[in-house]
């Protein structure tokens, strides 16, 4: 096996371990169950995002620094306590604490994961696969989820607790995995696995990202998939008492006998990432018929205007209709959500430089952080107020609304630059 197959093997075996599947049906249904609410969740959201915006640059700056690999080491490591802690969460200061570490942990993950991957990639001069391998790599760990989802839900009708206990056993696995990554060539040292880079100070760092942020292009993607992100992150929220209130009383059964609610709870969600799964593995092949930026625009309307399909079925059709249509929208942006990754970070790293990458695609995800913040805490104070599929529609309607803007006025989001100009930075 050669040292690149071997990377790419075991970065995929990375993404793998970081699914949370075991959890993810029914994780704010339990929450909500044991007394947190739907403010808690938007305030652990937002100081998530708050913890974010203030680790983003920072922990990409010692990415580059010190390296790639050490930063996704403590970022798996974070994310493993976290969702070890989920278990114990019962009041509003414990669901902050939960959401700042996963702040944390994101923080040192973001930027250094598709930094880490792009740069070995380049180094075997093989970076035109790094849309092919990174779809590649989401799309295992969305059908890892999709099977511990059937898991989960079968392990929590026996004991709640078990599946958590399982969702935290794969995380502390990465840990492991992640020490096992090899350095990018730029930290091999001569006497040990990974040196550091002195070349890049503060004043550098903060020229890149000055740079990279002031290119015409890049200024309109970045801000139209931040957008849409940021609804994504609170829609996250909305999600189970959406589904869980168009399916309030199962009929499945097997051989006779009733399924558990959450047993088909977790067979529906593996179905919807199973989906999405299937969708993440074409985005290469989208982002090559379209091109990055039309693609882009097209998932972020599409995603937007899925988001406001619960509630307007709800009130115009009602019934078994309604239902199929929110289940059809919630396949519809969360694949949307899936395909867009891979496809954004292509486009950002094809034009970040290999000494700063982690740095300005962290200053990417700072921007994400600033914007996710109003998402979160005005959807949530909605969804208390008024029901989360009218705070789902809500959130849906401003990604839509803005690529529908940048698409069809002559005037893009940045003043003074052409949209023809967005559209050919490709």
């Amino acid at each position: 096996m050669t040292n690149l197959r071997r990377a790419v093997v075991t970065y995929y075996a990375y993404r793998c371990v970081s699914a949370i599947g075991f959890i993810g049906p029914f994780l704010n249904v339990f929450l909500v169950s044991r007394g947190v609410t739907f403010t808690d969740l938007a305030l652990g959201g937002s100081a998530m995002a708050a913890v974010a915006v203030l680790g983003e640059v920072p922990s990409g700056y010692v990415g580059d620094r010190l390296g790639r690999r050490r930063s996704l080491l403590l970022s798996q490591t974070l994310f493993a306590v976290g969702v070890s802690s989920w278990a114990f969460v019962r009041s509003t200061t414990a669901v902050v604490s939960v959401f700042v570490v996963f702040g944390l942990a994101s923080a040192f993950q973001s930027g250094s994961t598709e930094a880490w991957l792009y740069d070995a990639l380049d180094e075997a001069d093989e970076a035109e696969r790094y849309t092919e391998i990174e779809s590649r790599g989401a799309a295992l760990r969305l059908w890892v989820t999709a099977t511990t989802m059937v898991a989960g839900g079968f392990l929590y009708v026996v004991e709640p607790l078990a599946p958590f206990a399982c969702a935290a056993a794969l995380s502390w696995s990465g840990v492991a995995i992640v020490a096992s990554l090899p350095a990018n060539a730029r930290y091999r040292g001569a006497s040990t696995d990974e040196g550091g880079d002195t070349s890049l100070g503060p004043r550098r760092a903060l020229s890149l990202i000055r740079h990279f942020l002031g290119r015409p292009g890049l200024r309109v993607v970045i801000a139209v998939v931040a957008v849409f992100v940021g609804s994504l992150s609170a829609a996250g929220d909305y999600l189970q008492p959406v589904v869980v209130r168009t399916l309030p009383r199962t009929t499945a059964t097997v051989a006779g006998a009733p399924l558990p609610e959450f047993v088909v709870l977790g067979c529906l969600y593996a179905t919807f990432t199973a989906l999405s799964a299937f969708a993440v593995d074409r985005a290469d092949a989208l982002r090559e018929s379209l091109g990055s930026v039309t693609a882009l625009l097209a998932l972020v309307g599409v995603g937007g205007a899925a988001m406001l399909v619960p509630l307007v079925g709800t009130r115009l059709f009602g019934g078994s209709l309604a239902a199929a249509a929110t289940l059809s929208a919630i396949v519809g942006f969360r694949t949307c959500g899936d395909v867009v990754r891979p496809i954004h970070s292509a486009y950002l790293n094809d034009r970040a430089d290999s000494a700063g990458r982690a740095t300005t695609l962290s200053a990417v995800a700072f921007v994400g952080a600033v914007v996710r913040v109003p998402f979160l805490l005005v959807g949530g104070r909605v969804a208390d107020a008024t029901t989360p599929a009218v705070a789902l529609a809500l959130v849906g309607v401003v990604p839509l609304g803005v690529a529908l803007g940048v698409t069809v006025s002559k005037r893009p989001l940045v003043a003074g630059v052409s949209l023809k100009a967005a559209f050919d930075d490709r």
